[in-house]
């Protein structure tokens, strides 16, 4: 091998490996955030959320997820002793305060927020401290855990108590805490006061002035119900989970109000602006938004693995029916917000939620940009495929190779790259492969897709046609330049007198036929004429159709026109011999009568 063709292969080489390490690098986070594997919960689960993820128990499982879902959990299996009592989240630790028989254990296990991936080297701090068997629950506080004992709020991080709230063994603050409080909030909000402290027992809320030396002064506020969790929402207001749902505590009125659109709540957590609840009956853990003093469902992290669906049967343009924006959401049963776009998106297909026998119809669709997600249907208009001005096409000359994607939009998989000989023929290039094929090029549509105008073309491989999707502005009218001694026409080829040939509008007798021709009709030719295909492209006016190889010639007679001539020259023959006999009797008739 010569140096110019080994450099020549190695620069090929080091191309295909780039496109397979962009074609992974770009294709499979869309992927996974089409699909992410399932967060797995159950009757027990624990749930904490930090500003970039969630983690959660099950049985003595540890795991995370990012927050957007985008990624598969990541588990831990065995990652505690006993039963979970409590678990609370950093920018980058996770604690567990878990029971195993009469014994308290704080487990603390650091995570990687970049990789999504918990570390399985925990720590046990505490073990040793009088708080620890005496825990309640745990809490978080610039960062640091801590550890809420029936002695003191004690920081785990710095091992210095906190608060000693309740010094005075008599006073009605460690009356009332000691026996049954169970769960607490030491805000940061100024709303609600320098040094105070919030605490539930049972159906009490008790809010607590640390700063007071005065242990029998307890503000008492009663739920209606068995109180499961406290956490802010926003300034001076914070949540409470009872158990008949969600309320609102309000630190300047001192009162409670009901937050309709959450059934079945437990534990409860916050962030961002987003309220997080444990749905008991479902499973899941669910985050919503407060508008208008309600609380509207947005996104869901659960057991139930909601597939993407793979029919593409639609791949149309969507626009909202009213105004200029259209929202896709992350799933029929997520209804996170994916996107926001002003102008159209692709929608693949039609898919219809079953919601407890309440069917919702949306369209699964995907934006310019190679979001995926869902739109309601009475949200979105398709429009259709606008015609083109050209239907045989090639790439423009001179543009290098042009990409055929999967869909009209450029995140999606490339079926082909194309080209042009020196005659004008198209070639393909399919990814992977290192030989070029001739294909025959015809646009069928035109759509608009965000920004970019796009052609549906089809690729005709002899007997094979493939759909793709090309840049419109990449395409042209077809023009031939076919070199001397490469037919430009050939004949129809009945090959029975009074027979017509069929001209289809695909390669496939079931499809529709455009037109049909006697035989010696001239068509031109698209591509060279290959006699071993099975069908044929031609030109039929100003349009391509497909016709049957045997019923094609590049000869300059048909197999009608031959039979003819032979049965004409046999005709001939057969009328030369009988006159010759005919002059040959009366030759002798005329003889033997001269004889007589």
């Amino acid at each position: 091998m010569s140096i110019g063709r080994k450099i020549s292969f190695l620069l090929t080489a080091v191309c295909a490996l780039a496109l397979l390490l962009s074609a992974l690098f770009f294709c499979a986070p869309l992927a996974a955030a089409e699909n992410p594997a399932p967060v797995l919960l159950s009757s027990d689960t624990l749930f904490a959320v930090s500003p970039t993820h969630l983690a959660y128990t099950s049985g003595n499982s540890l795991s995370i997820v990012d927050l957007s879902y985008n990624e598969d959990p990541f588990t831990l299996e065995n990652a505690f002793e006993g039963e979970a009592k409590d678990l609370k989240i950093t920018s980058d630790r996770i604690a567990v305060l878990s029971q195993s028989g009469d014994k308290n254990i704080l487990t603390v296990l650091s995570y990687d927020k970049d990789a999504g991936v918990i570390d399985p080297s925990a720590t046990f701090p505490a073990a040793d401290e009088p708080a620890l068997s005496a825990a309640v629950c745990l809490g978080v506080l610039n960062d640091e855990f801590l550890l809420m004992s029936r002695i003191n709020v004690y920081n785990v991080d710095t091992k210095l108590v906190q608060y000693v709230p309740f010094a005075d063994p008599f006073g009605d603050v460690a009356a009332v805490y000691y026996d049954g409080a169970s769960c607490f909030y030491i805000p940061e909000d100024a709303a609600f006061g320098a040094g105070n402290m919030l605490f539930a027992k049972g159906a009490e809320l008790y809010l607590y002035d640390t700063s007071r030396t005065d242990y029998s002064t307890v503000s008492k506020l009663t739920a209606p119900s068995t109180i499961y969790g406290l956490t802010p929402l926003s300034q001076g207001l914070l949540a409470v989970s009872c158990a008949d749902g969600i309320y609102a505590y309000d630190a300047e009125k001192n009162s409670l109000s009901k937050l309709p659109g959450v059934l079945y709540p437990s534990k409860i957590d916050s962030e961002g602006g987003f309220l997080y609840a444990f749905d008991s009956s479902a499973l899941s853990i669910k985050r919503y938004t407060i508008t208008g003093g309600a609380l509207i469902y947005n996104k869901c992290y659960d057991a139930e693995e909601y597939n993407a669906p793979e029919a593409r049967d639609i791949v149309l343009p969507a626009a909202a029916k009213e105004g200029d924006e259209l929202v896709l959401y992350r799933s029929p049963r997520d209804l996170e917000v994916v996107a926001r776009v002003n102008g159209s998106v692709l929608a693949l297909t039609r898919v219809v939620y079953d919601d407890g026998g309440v069917l919702y119809p949306y369209y699964y669709c995907v934006t310019e940009s190679g979001e995926y997600g869902y739109v309601p249907e009475g949200d979105a208009a398709l429009r259709e495929l606008t015609s083109p001005e050209f239907t045989a096409a090639q790439p423009l000359h001179g543009k290098g190779e042009t990409p055929v994607y999967t869909f009209p939009v450029k995140s999606s998989a490339i079926e082909a790259y194309l080209s042009t000989d020196s005659s004008g023929a198209v070639l393909s290039l399919t990814p992977g492969s290192e030989e070029k094929e001739r294909v025959v090029l015809s646009v069928s549509g035109l759509l608009d897709v965000g920004s970019t105008s796009w052609a549906r073309v089809y690729l005709s491989r002899g007997d094979e046609v493939s759909i793709g999707y090309v840049d419109a502005r990449l395409v042209c009218p077809y023009v031939a330049y076919s070199p001397a001694g490469v037919d430009d026409f050939c004949l129809t080829d009945s090959k029975r007198a009074g027979v017509y040939v069929a001209l289809y509008a695909q390669p496939d007798e079931t499809s529709e036929v455009l037109g049909e021709l006697p035989d010696g009709s001239e068509l031109r030719l698209v591509s060279a004429f290959d006699e071993e295909s099975l069908w044929t492209c031609v030109y039929y006016g100003d349009t391509m159709a497909y016709v049957l190889t045997e019923n094609l010639t590049v000869s300059a007679l048909t197999t009608v026109q031959i039979t003819l001539i032979i049965v004409l020259c046999v005709l001939a023959v057969l009328g030369a011999a009988l006159a010759i006999v005919i002059t040959i009797k009366r030759k002798k008739k005329r003889d033997s009568n001269e004889e007589t």
